[in-house]
């Protein structure tokens, strides 16, 4: 009874580590983010058009705009003026409730709607009435030449909020003449606040018809990516009665090509717990994300690549939209119509751009990003364990977009049971700081639990060796030679082996008898002199240390721990190769080597004589360290910790800086105080160096 009692206690202790690892490694792939579509903004009620806003009248055959007087009419209660530029020429806006984001505006006060006059002709359209004897009839109604004329500036704003109601109903009724409306709306806004007035305060009018070409915009290019009217990232054609409306779209300041913008996504609605803060960006545009797919030539980038984007649209003027129009339209004659641009700028290059011959601010929502990241898991930033997969994903590095020549690549590894998601919170801080953006770019490092730990090092050494000549095969870049890296964990353990020269001292802590001595086929020997044998990475200059356990943690001799280690077993394969090299070397390892390649969890223990190897080793000297220690738990066994990493085991004697955090191991490097330190440290690195503009890295080199 007593022996079956402890196999069921050993069970459950395994099934319970078996959910822990999926909920921490994400091998159950979830979303850890809300992401949804933007918020429309309201239409106004008395706005939705009635027969008596629009007639045909015979008179110089023209469709005239009726004076509606039934439609509701915003209060003039302040004129109906733009505000000036800003003191430091950032923009028009002061109201920071005027996002250039799909957000609500506080709605406008409404007036009793205007009663309809009791001429009939105000209810229904004018028809052509009989003339007296002697007077030439006028040609049928079909054969007049239909056009529009422009209507008062304070009018334009009206049709704008008719057309914007006519869209969203058309919207929700899934027509598609729902982005013509839309369009037709873009441009009476448009044309609203081209032609107001500057004035000091914004106005209910001025604010309406900003938030009707946001929304309206907004709503337009997502119908248009998710129907497929973005041709080849060239134009957007929008369908209406005799042909097409196009918009041409233009592209600033992004690394991608045009036919690399493969999912357009509007910025909306978001959540994630992982992020700590929303950076946003108040102005002109609507923020996008954009993703590229990866390609078959494509190295170091995941399989989706997220970027930011703002989307401006910019109609022409009438006169270049006539001089388009080439056939008359019927019934066999589809007529395409330049109408505007869409004009996509990188936010993170153009703080900008002109509006009403002057700059104003460009919208940007950073956050946006990360968040879309954390709602759309991905493999390389969710899987750390090779549990339960017949196909292993192997240890790899990654960058979320390519190197740009000057900047320094800051290289983020994840911990025991970890993944490089949990970086997001410290991504997304260090993207709200654009002295910092501009100096250096992320890169990270996934590799499973599971994997025999020195491998992984030894694959992270050789994939920057491939990446740095990938990028600068000339080594014309400084900025490649001043890296960064930055480990939570057992990630910490990992940038010492990428600072430190091993020698000797790692295959002495782990084996009895000189290599050469081991019987072993070519390959295996390969793989424990690149496991065993290195020198320092010449690229790494910083290490920053989070909760790493530098003498262990008594976590690992605990029952979860022990079951955590059971159930993260390594591939089948990689045992069985092993088994054969220990039988042929029968006394050439020691007791910890014998029993299996030590993964993360064989390292945490504290009298594993390859962590003590590790501790023992001395990092180049040109490499400077920190220590960021989390003390947020207290035990009798360990005193002072993060509830996993005792503070005695995490403090490193010879580091440059080191700093106490009142957290827990989990959160350390989420914390507000450890990300401002790795800033800090950040840009004391990045002052230290001199800045090149990135067109002149190369010049800079040779002079």
């Amino acid at each position: 009874m007593l022996q079956i009692m402890r196999i069921n206690a050993a069970t459950s202790i395994a099934s319970i580590a078996v959910v822990l690892c999926a909920m921490q490694t994400g091998c159950l792939s979830h979303s850890r983010g809300r992401w949804n579509p933007p918020i429309m903004a309201d239409p106004d009620p008395a706005s939705a058009p009635r027969s008596s806003c629009f007639s045909v009248v015979p008179c110089a055959a023209t469709l005239e705009l009726i004076e509606p007087g039934n439609a509701m009419r915003i209060p003039d209660v302040e004129p109906a003026d733009l505000p000036p530029r800003l003191p430091n020429d950032g923009g028009f806006w002061r109201n920071p409730n005027l996002n250039a984001g799909p957000q609500r505006l506080p709605p406008i006060d409404q007036e009793t709607p205007t009663p309809l006059p009791s001429n009939p002709q105000w209810g229904e359209p004018v028809m052509p009435q009989p003339l007296p004897d002697g007077v030439i009839q006028p040609a049928p109604i079909a054969e007049y030449e239909i056009e529009m004329k422009t209507p008062p500036r304070d009018d334009r704003l009206l049709l704008a909020e008719s057309y914007y109601a006519m869209a969203v109903d058309a919207d929700r009724k899934i027509d598609e003449h729902a982005m013509s409306l839309y369009l037709d709306s873009i441009l009476g806004a448009w044309d609203y606040l081209q032609t107001a007035p500057a004035e000091n305060d914004i106005s209910k009018k001025t604010g309406r018809a900003w938030e009707i070409y946001h929304s309206s915009l907004a709503r337009l290019i997502h119908i248009a990516a998710v129907t497929g009217r973005i041709e080849k990232n060239i134009r957007i054609k929008i369908p209406e009665d005799y042909g097409f409306r196009v918009l041409e779209i233009e592209y600033a300041g992004f690394t991608w090509r045009a036919d690399e913008f493969d999912e357009w996504n509007v910025v909306g609605d978001y959540h994630s717990k992982y992020l700590l803060h929303h950076y946003k960006r108040p102005g002109l545009g609507v923020p996008l994300v954009i993703v590229r797919h990866r390609r078959p030539d494509d190295q170091f980038l995941p399989s989706k690549t997220p970027f930011n984007a703002t989307a401006v649209l910019r109609p022409l003027d009438d006169e270049c939209q006539v001089e388009m129009d080439t056939p008359t339209p019927d019934c066999e004659t589809h007529v395409e119509r330049l109408v505007g641009s869409l004009q996509l700028f990188n936010p993170d290059e153009n703080d900008d751009v002109e509006f009403r011959e002057c700059q104003t601010v460009l919208a940007a929502d950073w956050t946006a990003l990360f968040a879309y990241l954390l709602s759309h898991p991905q493999q390389e930033m969710q899987r750390s364990s090779h549990h339960g997969r017949s196909d292993p994903p192997p240890a790899g590095l990654f960058m979320l977009e390519p190197h740009q020549p000057g900047r320094i690549p800051v290289v983020f590894v994840h911990g025991l049971l970890s993944a490089p998601y949990t970086w997001a919170a410290m991504a997304n801080e260090f993207y709200a700081y654009p002295e910092l953006h501009k100096r250096y770019e992320i890169w990270a490092f996934q590799y499973p639990t599971d994997e025999p730990f020195l491998e992984s090092a030894a694959v992270l050494r050789r994939q920057l060796d491939c990446a740095v000549q990938c990028s600068d095969s000339d080594g014309t870049d400084p900025a490649l030679d001043n890296m960064v890296v930055v480990g939570h964990s057992m990630g910490g353990l990992i940038a010492k082996l990428l600072a430190a020269n091993s020698g000797n001292t790692l295959w002495q802590h782990a084996a009895f008898v000189p290599i050469e001595e081991v019987v072993a086929p070519k390959k295996e020997r390969l793989r424990l002199q690149q496991s065993f044998f290195f020198s320092a990475t010449p690229y790494v200059k910083e290490v920053v240390y989070i909760a790493t356990p530098h003498q262990g943690s008594s976590w690992a001799r605990r029952c979860l721990g022990q079951a955590t280690s059971l159930v993260i077993e390594g591939v089948e394969h990689r045992e069985e190769e092993h088994k054969k090299i220990v039988n042929a070397n029968p006394a050439a390892f020691r007791e910890e080597l014998r029993r299996r390649p030590p993964t993360s969890i064989d390292l945490l223990e504290p009298d594993s004589l390859i962590l003590k190897g590790i501790y023992d080793l001395d990092v180049a000297p040109e490499v400077r360290e920190h220590s960021i220690i989390g003390r947020g738990w207290w035990s009798i066994h360990d005193g002072a910790s993060d509830g996993v990493v005792p503070v005695t085991s995490a403090r490193l004697p010879g580091v440059d800086t080191e700093v106490m955090v009142s957290a827990t191991h989990t959160h350390l490097n989420k914390h507000p105080g450890t990300i401002c330190e790795v800033l800090r440290i950040l840009q004391q690195h990045a002052d230290q160096l001199p800045w090149v503009q990135p067109h002149l890295v190369g010049q800079a080199a040779t002079n």
